[in-house]
């Protein structure tokens, strides 16, 4: 490490680590230690900790949404004394893996409809009222989802994560809770608020379905 003082010290000073751990140490009444209690310091010294990152990276093998931490995160710190600034320790950065895992994809044909439409009797197969724009189900695991319409082989409670859709935009979480005369295969039907709302382009074909879970 290289550190630049005052002229009447030199140009430039070479410190090993142990070097300005010992440094440190002279100028506190005890050596810091980064994540807990701040030591008391001389009144010309001041010290800093530096946040450190985190990053995130894809685990197919982990379940999905799942977290697991696979490096800790260390916060670095730095003090300066006399206009010297000296790193005592580097931030170390946290990684996070997510789960990504998926049962199973295929291409699907998606089209919508409201609760109000013929035949429709304001609730879905599994029971919940969609009526008054209630197109959501609040999922203990994976939170708020679209409601859509499959095949009876995929049970209630099976959440898929929709791609590709022009009417949905990015990559969507949704939740089978219904069932349809027309909706047989590799078919889904999106809920929407009602009938009347449904946009031209809820039909869509090779709309891209990745299979997170089935059934609750």
């Amino acid at each position: 490490m290289e550190i630049k003082l005052p002229k009447k010290f030199g140009t430039v000073i070479k410190f090993s680590t142990i070097t300005v751990f010992a440094i440190y140490a002279s100028l506190t009444s005890k050596v810091e230690r980064v994540n807990s209690m701040t030591p008391e310091l001389d009144a010309d010294i001041t010290q800093n900790v530096v946040s450190y990152e985190t990053i995130e990276e894809k685990n197919s093998n982990l379940k999905f949404m799942e977290e697991k931490t696979v490096q800790a995160g260390i916060n670095g710190l730095t003090v300066e004394y006399n206009g010297v600034k000296i790193e005592i320790q580097k931030p170390q950065t946290e990684i996070v893996q997510v789960g990504d895992k998926v049962i199973s994809t295929f291409n699907a044909s998606m089209t919508g409809y409201g609760p109000d439409c013929r035949g429709c009797s304001g609730k879905v197969g599994a029971g919940q009222d969609v009526r008054n724009g209630n197109i959501y189900y609040n999922d203990p695991t994976y939170g708020q989802l679209r409601i859509i319409a499959a095949d009876a082989k995929y049970p209630y409670g099976s959440i898929f994560r929709i791609s590709n859709s022009n009417v949905l935009g990015e990559p969507t979480l949704a939740i089978v809770m219904d069932r349809g005369s027309a909706i047989k295969g590799n078919k889904i039907d999106l809920l929407f608020e009602k009938e009347s709302i449904v946009p031209g382009i809820a039909t869509q074909k090779n709309i891209k379905i990745d299979i997170i879970r089935l059934g609750w």
